[in-house]
């Protein structure tokens, strides 16, 4: 397993994507603490984990509040010595025209997901200076580049995680740290809209994308196989953000009539 024996620390680990990542590191043989607002929602995700076969630990604190962090980060040691990995994916993202956003959830935006990102990444890496090692993977999205107006503060956030992966990535990298970013695309359930059908027909590779899509590459960057990888944004989007160069003169023609592969 490539990830045998290495303790991680999942933020979020009941949203969309938290779920999905947590039993699959725990597949690859990690021990997980697994961090969330409440209480009930991380022992629910420290379960999977035990299924595995693997230890858990269940932690449930504000990740806006620097002495909740702390607190967290000590109880992880305390309980398995170290910290090799950890996995930030909280969001908030708000969708409002622009001229009429709302400061308060501008504000939101920011604090549940850079914000809350910057104070983990900050005190989980004062272990791992210690240690000499360790792997730092921040869940971002192709919104951080693309920028879709209706959604201003989740732009603003993802692009805000971008660029703390590539500054934490630089002052870390001294220390044997590897920071990375695991940008995902579009996540639209059906039944689509017209605007998400029409964007899937563009989509080089025919479909949206599930949660589970981002297991493997998370596992991944935070396995030794990455060990010369940092400061990297990794786009696990399906080639959304090259499907404006799309042609439907090029395309075959499934395609260009919008046949989902997933059916």
């Amino acid at each position: 397993m490539k990830l045998e024996g290495k303790i991680a620390i999942i933020t979020g680990c009941s949203g969309e994507f938290g779920s999905a990542i947590v039993p699959g590191f725990a597949a690859a043989g990690c021990d997980v603490v697994c961090v969330d607002f409440k209480q009930a929602d991380a022992e629910k995700a420290a379960e999977k984990v035990r299924q595995k076969g693997r230890r858990a630990l269940a932690i449930a604190i504000d990740l806006r509040q620097r002495d909740d962090i702390e607190a967290m980060v000590g109880q992880a040691i305390g309980a398995f010595g170290r910290i090799d990995i950890l996995v930030n994916t909280t969001m908030a993202s708000h969708n409002q025209e622009f001229l009429d956003f709302k400061e308060e959830d501008f504000d939101d935006s920011l604090s549940r997901g850079v914000k809350s990102y910057f104070l983990t990444c900050q005190a989980v890496a004062r272990q791992m200076v210690k240690q000499r090692y360790g792997k730092i993977i921040n869940l971002s999205s192709i919104v951080g580049v693309l920028g879709p107006g209706q959604a201003a503060s989740w732009a603003a956030d993802r692009g805000a995680v971008n660029g703390l992966t590539r500054a934490a990535a630089h002052a870390l990298g001294f220390y044997g740290i590897n920071v990375n970013a695991v940008a995902r695309g579009n996540t639209a359930r059906k039944p689509y809209s017209a605007g998400v059908l029409e964007r899937v027909r563009r989509l080089p590779l025919g479909r949206t994308e599930t949660p589970e899509d981002m297991v493997e590459p998370c596992v991944f960057l935070a396995s030794d196989g990455a060990s010369y990888i940092t400061g990297t944004i990794l786009y696990v989007d399906g080639g959304y953000t090259v499907a404006g160069v799309t042609d439907d003169r090029y395309r075959p023609e499934w395609a260009r009539a919008g046949a989902d592969s997933n059916e």
